[in-house]
């Protein structure tokens, strides 16, 4: 009887206990200290640091964990230090909280992620849409209609979205388009990402995705930063230790960049001064070496510069610019019986494919390779901060101007 009374009493007590080491061990961070390290003398690390078994499995006597990565991190989520490693060093980490050990896979494997079932319905996005097309879309120019791809506005919209967000690379495809609805079933992170990105189209203004207003403030932490340092023999691995080393926000390379980079030898021209930011040493950094910066899952990605999809970047709606541009057009007809002169209009030329080319052509002379994808008059520039403010000063060059907040698509 006693003890009965015994155990009660110290279930409260125990329950308590338990509930602290559960706290606990969710709040558990690590640093992730890995300038040009071994993956897998870093995943040995960083399973030590959780307290895990590290179970390489077949990725035990393999090339790619013998290889290096770049990974600099305090006081961060193993959620975010696990996909920050296996992004520098090409696999996938799968935390197996429940055995309390670490297994890798392919970096495109979808094991890990839990999946549900989501509906779209996009009836003012398929009206915008359908009213852009009824005022710019090509006219049939006598090519067979059955060599044609001529998607609904439901398909064109998937095939944007699967584009932008680079979905057609994934397990689970691009979506299914039904009528007015698109459906997917992918992970949380993924249609929480194709929420925002029709929640973004939806709206005339447009604006910046939550992954590039994040870049934006990782870019500000890192202006406050300055040092006078030149690397001994001007080596490129001192210089990038130095210039993050006392940064506030998690920093990696992504795995193809990694492969043009050899931290033993490779050399570089810049240097920091307390003239300037850090920030501005790696513009410079970015320029030497050819490499793009942006930020995702809350870390700065330095990665190569290439046509590709992610989830940042920033929708603009060009519906005023088209309407100016097709006077200007107007006006720029000549007579039919002008042998040399121009007898067609905005229309002929494309409708938003004039933006699109400008566009594209301005911001690769200013050095940058943007993915840029339209629907109607939507159009979305995908990249950091400097991809996307440049491609605000080329559309402003333009005539376009800022629409007003909160407006639905024209």
């Amino acid at each position: 009887m006693r003890r009965c009374i015994a155990l009660a009493l110290l279930a409260p007590l125990l329950c308590l206990f338990w509930q602290g080491e559960a706290q606990a061990e969710t709040a558990k961070t690590v640093n992730c200290v890995y300038p040009g390290e071994v993956l897998a003398s870093a995943l040995a690390d960083f399973s030590t640091q959780l307290g895990y078994r590290f179970e390489p499995g077949d990725y035990e006597d393999s090339f790619e964990i013998e290889q290096p990565i770049w990974v600099l991190a305090k006081d961060v989520k193993p959620e975010l230090a696990a996909r920050m490693i296996g992004a520098s060093g090409g696999v996938q980490i799968n935390l197996d909280d429940a055995n309390r050990r670490i297994t890798l896979t392919d970096l495109d494997s979808d094991e890990a992620d839990a999946r549900s079932v989501k509906g779209f319905k996009i009836d003012d996005l398929a009206a915008h849409f359908l009213a852009y097309q009824k005022r710019y879309g090509r006219v049939g120019d006598g090519t067979d209609p059955d060599l044609l791809y001529r998607p609904t506005a439901t398909e064109e919209l998937r095939d944007a979205i699967s584009e932008i967000l680079r979905l057609e690379e994934t397990e689970g495809g691009a979506g299914s388009a039904v009528g007015k609805r698109l459906i997917y079933t992918r992970s949380k992170t993924e249609l929480a990402q194709i929420s925002e990105l029709i929640q973004l189209l939806g709206t005339a203004a447009g604006g910046e995705s939550a992954a590039l207003k994040l870049d934006r403030r990782n870019r500000d932490e890192l202006r406050k930063l300055r040092s006078d340092f030149q690397p001994g023999d001007g080596l490129l691995s001192a210089l990038l230790y130095q210039l993050f080393k006392d940064y506030s926000v998690p920093v990696y390379i992504d795995a193809g960049l990694m492969g043009q980079f050899d931290f033993q030898y490779d050399t570089t021209e810049v240097t920091l001064e307390a003239t300037s930011t850090h920030f501005d040493a790696l513009q410079a950094l970015a320029r030497e070496n050819f490499f793009a910066v942006d930020s995702v899952g809350g870390a700065l990605r330095l990665n190569q510069q290439d046509y590709a999809g992610s989830a940042s970047y920033r929708v603009f709606d060009v519906s005023e610019l088209l309407v100016e541009l097709e006077q200007a057009y107007t006006e720029l007809k000549t007579g039919e019986d002008v042998l040399e002169g121009f007898h067609g209009d905005l229309r002929s030329h494309g409708g938003v494919d004039v933006v699109i080319d400008a566009l594209e052509l301005q911001l690769e002379s200013a050095g940058h390779s943007p993915l840029i994808r339209a629907y109607g008059a939507l159009v979305v520039v995908v990249g950091g901060v400097d991809v996307v403010d440049a491609g605000v000063e080329v559309l402003e060059a333009m005539g376009w101007k800022q629409a007003e907040a909160n407006e639905e698509p024209k």
